[in-house]
């Protein structure tokens, strides 16, 4: 998950505070976010804070609004109708009625650039579906969708990428295989076209009892999949604990139909 662990390493860096005014300052991604475009972010009014139910950090600014989202672990700044967002294409702008093409957008606003027929699945374009688990001896496997939520075809190639999340949103010890155990057999990835409102589906297995030595199991109340070759990821409730250090065996993205 290249965003998310950029982004954290962002937050993370010991960089000194800026723009100290009135007692208050702006610290690390913020920090960070106002040096890119000071007269954009203006002064700070207020330090840093964390919203108690989200996760989210933020603080106000004589301009608007700077944004730490917990879920998405990106950094952004609003003056009420347009968005500057540092995220793995470093610092873009768009209105607050759009989103980039990287960007989770459960609200199905307008993607820039707008996406063309037959181009790779987005996690703008996209939604998550947990549409089953099967279980016998121990052993888990859940099928998922991605639903091609545009007007256009897209193309999917690969294997998703996986974080289970615990009830307080934090990620736990997450290992995933891809096309590991349960799917070694399983033919390789190929190109997956979807047609407008359909839907590829994924699979992803574990197992709730240790097995030999490995004795830790993770506990998660979600988990976050990212698309192939996408940053930012999708989220689905399910109840899952996954031994032997929260190991996952994820199948490559196929088709739906036989």
């Amino acid at each position: 998950m290249g965003l998310l662990a950029g982004l954290a390493m962002l937050l993370c860096t010991t960089g000194a505070a800026a723009a100290r005014q009135g007692g208050c300052a702006f610290a690390l991604g913020f920090a960070v976010l106002h040096d890119l475009v000071p007269d954009v972010v203006g002064g700070c009014i207020e330090d840093e804070h964390h919203d108690p139910l989200s996760g989210d950090a933020l603080q106000q600014t004589s301009n608007g609004l700077l944004v730490w989202r917990k879920l998405d672990n990106w950094t952004a700044f609003t003056n009420g109708s347009e968005t500057w967002v540092n995220g793995p294409l470093s610092l873009q702008q768009r209105r607050n009625d759009q989103r980039f093409w990287w960007e989770a957008n459960p609200d199905a606003l307008a993607i820039v650039p707008t996406p063309g027929p037959g181009e790779r699945c987005h996690t703008a374009g996209l939604s998550l579906e947990l549409v089953g688990v099967d279980a016998g001896a121990g052993n888990f496997v859940g099928t998922f969708y991605f639903r091609n939520t545009l007007g256009v075809s897209c193309t999917f190639f690969g294997f998703p990428g996986a974080q289970l999340i615990d009830t307080a949103q934090n990620p736990v010890p997450t290992r995933v295989v891809r096309g590991g155990g349960y799917f070694t057999n399983n033919p390789p990835p190929r190109a997956v076209d979807v047609a407008p409102g359909a839907a590829a589906l994924f699979r992803i297995h574990w197992e709730q009892v240790p097995v030999g030595n490995e004795t830790t199991c993770s506990m998660a109340s979600s988990i976050a999949i990212t698309p192939p070759d996408e940053y930012v990821s999708l989220h689905v409730r399910v109840e899952i604990r996954a031994c032997g250090g929260g190991n996952l065996n994820v199948s490559a993205v196929q088709s739906d139909t036989p």
